[in-house]
């Protein structure tokens, strides 16, 4: 799988060895409903980094310069890993459709189903939370977290189910 980080340097995204679990948080730079979780991710990775999860920001939009990017993690205060994902390889592997949209990887039992060679199993794959009903609908708050209560069972040692939500936001499109 071929991602990069913004300097064009090839990166293995499940490299956080020991990591309890790795959160792919698919964004556009461009995209108001990712924007308008800048400040709830930041949140998620300030209870869970400490706890053995690993967060990494992947940028869909291959045309988007990185210092673009930069700027865009700058503007939102990320202070996470950003991979770009311009073949939309990992987009396919986790099967997003839309920015924001989450995946979360947890280490598999070796020959467990759903274990993905090298990367461990996809637990999760969907919203943040459920503030957004649909799009240009929201709620004034979340009634669920979907993602965070997937990564306090994992850092619990709690069981997770494999789940899919439907997340909504801005469309990755497909490259052509």
């Amino acid at each position: 799988m071929r991602l990069t980080d913004l300097a064009g340097q090839p990166v293995d995204p499940f490299a956080a060895t020991g990591a309890k679990a790795t959160v792919f948080l698919f964004v556009r730079a461009d995209c108001p409903i990712s924007n308008r979780y800048a400040p709830e991710v930041g949140r998620l990775v300030q209870k869970f980094a400490s706890q053995g999860v690993a967060f990494a920001l992947v940028y869909v939009d291959r045309g988007e310069p990185s210092e673009e990017i930069r700027q865009h993690m700058h503007d939102y205060g990320y202070h996470v890993a950003a991979l770009r994902d311009n073949e939309h390889a990992l987009v396919k592997m986790t099967g997003a459709k839309v920015t924001p949209e989450a995946a979360v990887f947890a280490p598999a039992p070796s020959g467990a189903p759903g274990d993905l060679v090298g990367t461990g199993r996809m637990v999760y794959r969907g919203r943040i939370d459920d503030q957004y009903v649909d799009f240009g609908k929201t709620r004034p708050a979340p009634t669920t977290h979907d993602l965070e209560d997937v990564l306090q069972a994992i850092v619990q040692g709690s069981a997770v189910s494999i789940q899919t939500t439907r997340a909504v936001g801005c469309f990755i499109q497909d490259l052509k």
